[in-house]
């Protein structure tokens, strides 16, 4: 456990920043005055900041080493987050472009030190890992729901997180390990300045598209679906929400576990069809039992695709794990935090059921690239 301890408190804070940030987001956009459609072009500045991060970030984090690079980026972060919701438009949306940045950054820090650990332990931990952002999810999303109906405004909310985190960075620069002499060999090699996608990382994330941006549109535009067509009280719906933490940090706890009775063609297959059960459920819910439900199904069948896609990547032969996975972040952070802003327009003007239901076509693109993972590509004929 010992050793599990610095990647877990990693994705924990990762996730705690975002989740707080994004269960506030109601209440933010109410305090700007803006509707769904300017939200979420505001939230494209997040894709923006991933761009930016692209050409730097593996350097950076073989620059700073990856246990220095993590405790950085949190600090960063944790004085972005509470600027959010005291900042006019423009500087809201420049926000966004700054905490994708530094979140890409994160991102490839974390995995580095989860694939050290796996390297160093001879065990998978990767699954766990990613468990703790699903934990730090319903911690967030449970506390968020519980400042909001005491009336905290988000300024309150998110300097407190950013306060938190500041000192969680500290610890993480005590206990995360040094590079290894295998990290080190391979951050000696000279390579060229921009990391592009290799055919192969491209496959994987074809694959975990439809998931990805599946998972995205929870985040983004969950709290928005379940307050107006399910429970308006903002303790309810944050109550709710946690159900999809709950699922998804619950799957991912005996993700390894699973990884060792499944092929990870056939996980990813089940997840599939877990996710498209539950959107589609959490849609036509007509109770809080029924929503909470399809929620806990939602996040099981999101759990384990990106903790896949990750041990994937960092298995393929020819480049840096590095630049393999700031590669693949750059493009599951598109996926992810690209494409649901658009969904935003979609709810202006159809209804926030239907930034749902059109996902569920992406999800069957997941189904259909399962041998991805085994590392098969697919024939079109």
């Amino acid at each position: 456990m010992a050793a599990l301890a610095p990647s877990a408190l990693l994705f924990f804070c990762n996730s705690i920043l975002f989740i707080s940030l994004f269960t506030r987001m109601p209440a933010i956009q109410a305090g700007l005055g803006i509707d769904k459609a300017i939200l979420g072009l505001t939230l494209l500045g997040m894709p923006v900041g991933t761009f930016l991060a692209l050409p730097v970030a593996g350097r950076i984090v073989e620059w700073l080493t990856p246990r220095g690079a993590a405790a950085l980026m949190l600090a960063l972060l944790a004085f972005i987050e509470p600027l959010f919701p005291i900042m006019p438009l423009h500087g809201f949306a420049a926000c966004f472009v700054a905490f994708a940045f530094l979140r890409t950054i994160l991102d490839v820090s974390a995995n580095m030190i989860v694939s050290q650990t796996e390297r160093v332990t001879g065990r998978h931990v990767m699954a766990r890992s990613h468990g703790f952002w699903s934990v730090g999810l319903l911690v967030g999303s449970v506390l968020s729901g519980w400042l909001a109906g005491f009336g905290f405004t988000p300024a309150v909310h998110l300097g407190f997180v950013g306060a938190a985190i500041f000192a969680a960075a500290g610890v993480v620069l005590l206990i995360a390990p040094r590079p290894d002499d295998a990290a080190r060999s391979v951050s000696a090699r000279r390579r060229s300045i921009v990391v592009l996608p290799s055919r192969a990382i491209l496959l994987i994330c074809v694959m975990i598209f439809g998931m990805a941006i599946s998972e995205g549109a929870i985040y983004d535009w969950g709290m928005f679906l379940i307050r107006e067509r399910i429970a308006p009280d903002p303790t309810v719906a944050g109550l709710l929400y946690a159900c999809f933490t709950i699922g998804m940090g619950g799957t991912r706890l005996v993700g390894d576990h699973l990884r060792g009775r499944f092929s990870a063609p056939a996980i990813v297959r089940g997840s599939a069809l877990a996710a498209a059960l539950g959107i589609a459920w959490l849609v036509h819910a007509g109770s809080y039992a029924g929503a909470a439900v399809a929620l806990v199904l939602t996040g099981c069948g999101m759990a384990l695709i990106t903790p896949l896609a990750f041990s994937t990547a960092l298995a393929l032969p020819g480049r840096s794990q590095a630049d393999n996975l700031t590669a693949l972040a750059m493009c599951m952070l598109i996926a992810t935090l690209g494409v649901p802003p658009l969904l935003g327009m979609v709810g202006e003007h159809a209804g926030i059921q239907w930034a749902f239901l059109i996902l569920l076509p992406f999800i069957v693109l997941t189904f259909a690239m399962a041998p991805v993972v085994a590392g098969r590509s697919i024939r079109l004929s």
